[in-house]
């Protein structure tokens, strides 16, 4: 086992990049050997605070001038294709912030050059690494509660996006909830259920008050293997500020319900009278999930542990959001298998 820290590239100092790096900073073995942001007076404020990590403007500089085990992407997504082809040419691994890109034919092509790089390519579904997420997926898969038969997840916040903290390039994209929020609940369906996505019936919609330029509204009915239907809907542009989770899944002998966005899971059989409350891990959201995905990540590369975000697996998620968005604007259901062949993506990635 290396006893040498693992060198991190991290690309992208917005509010994200700064979470990731307070991330990195607490692990132990892992290191940011440099940074890079397209901003010089981004660049130059993470200088004045950390004046022994080289800091660039472009990332081809950076590339040339340090030695990394890995490259960290924490950049807009339109940019990642291009970003990856320098990062792949440069012999190195890659962790990329989802979504992989805004275009799906883009994101093939983008996993397809890892592909023939023979370099790991992972993208960050943190979320997965919650311990409400994984005690889910073992209860499903364990039977206790009997076969799932259908699901409610709804995700209810009203974002202003133009808060300092929050990324403002979502304001502008196409389908911002979809392609930035729906994601990761989508991606949460397809992990937690262990089952894949037949098909799916979507409608994708703007209110008139919207302070986003396309839509914010997203409602989805999948049908998944095993005749488990899931209604979702979640929405970043709510009538109420506070924000309301609730994901429940109904059983042939009793429910699951996660009452809180990361957290507060409760499970009771068909004649219970009340919910029982189960004890999770403590987690700090955003911080110890990612940290969990880094680990992994860094696993990966150095000793080939299984690479659970995979760019190829994430195509199926992103497949999934664009197949929403086509049924959508068909106004007619679709058939995901026949969605990813038409696009060239592998569902047994």
């Amino acid at each position: 086992m290396s006893t040498e820290p693992f060198r991190i590239l991290q690309v992208g100092l917005g509010n994200r990049g700064r979470m990731w790096g307070q991330v990195i900073g607490r692990e132990a073995g892992i290191v940011v050997r440099g940074v890079v942001d397209v901003n010089p007076e981004t660049v130059a404020a993470f200088a004045a605070e950390h004046p022994a990590v080289p800091a660039f403007t472009e990332l081809e500089a950076a590339l040339a001038a340090t030695q990394s085990d890995a490259v960290l992407l924490v950049t807009p997504p339109d940019g990642h294709l291009a970003q990856a082809r320098q990062i792949f040419a440069a012999g190195l691994p890659l962790l990329a912030e989802k979504p992989l890109t805004l275009d799906l034919a883009e994101a093939v092509t983008l996993v397809d050059l890892a592909r023939q790089a023979q370099l790991p390519l992972a993208v960050g579904l943190n979320f997965r690494y919650l311990p409400v997420s994984r005690r889910i997926r073992e209860l499903v898969a364990g039977g206790t509660l009997g076969e799932p038969g259908f699901g409610q997840f709804t995700y209810q916040r009203n974002r202003d996006g133009r808060l300092p903290w929050l990324n403002k390039y979502p304001l502008t994209m196409r389908h911002p909830m979809m392609l930035e929020q729906s994601i990761h609940h989508l991606d949460l369906i397809r992990f937690c259920y262990a089952r894949p996505v037949e098909s799916v019936l979507c409608r994708t919609w703007n209110p008139r008050w919207s302070l986003y330029a396309h839509d914010s509204n997203v409602a989805c009915l999948l049908q998944l293997a095993g005749g488990l239907e899931v209604n979702y809907q979640g929405t970043w542009t709510g009538g109420w500020n506070p924000l309301r989770f609730e994901w429940r899944t109904d059983l042939s002998e009793g429910v699951i319900v996660q009452r809180q966005l990361f957290s507060d899971l409760a499970v009771a059989r068909t004649d219970d009278t009340e919910l029982t409350p189960l004890e999770l891990a403590a987690c700090e959201p955003f911080y110890d999930d990612s940290a969990a995905l880094l680990r992994s990540f860094v696993d990966h590369v150095r000793h080939g542990a299984p690479l659970e975000c995979s760019g190829a697996d994430h195509l199926v998620t992103l497949a999934l959001c664009f197949a929403a968005i086509e049924s959508s604007e068909t106004g007619c259901a679709v058939a995901l298998p026949e969605f990813c062949a038409r696009h060239g993506i592998a569902l047994s990635a």
